[in-house]
C-alpha cells in the first residue's frame, strides 16, 4: 500500500502542487507556518519507506510505501 503526504522536498514543489488547485504563493506559505503543509522528508516507522513521486503541477511530493507484515 503507498499513500501521499503533505511533505514536499521544497516550498518551490508545494507552490506548483497548489497552484494546481488554485491556491497563490502566499496561501501556501500560510499553509507551511501553520504545519498545514510540510518541507523535507516525513518520519516514518520501521515498516513503512518513503519515496518521492511527481504529483500534481510537476511537484515532487513524498509518498509513503506500507510494508505488509511478516
Amino acid at each position: 500500500m503507498r499513500y501521499g503526504t503533505s511533505y514536499f522536498p521544497s516550498r518551490w514543489d508545494a507552490v506548483k502542487y497548489y497552484s494546481v488547485l488554485g491556491f497563490k504563493s502566499s496561501e501556501v506559505k500560510e499553509m507551511i507556518k501553520n504545519g498545514e503543509i510540510h518541507i523535507g522528508m516525513p518520519k516514518t516507522t520501521k515498516n513503512q519507506r518513503p519515496f518521492l513521486m511527481v504529483d500534481h503541477g510537476d511537484a515532487k511530493r513524498w509518498f509513503i510505501s506500507q510494508l505488509r507484515a511478516r
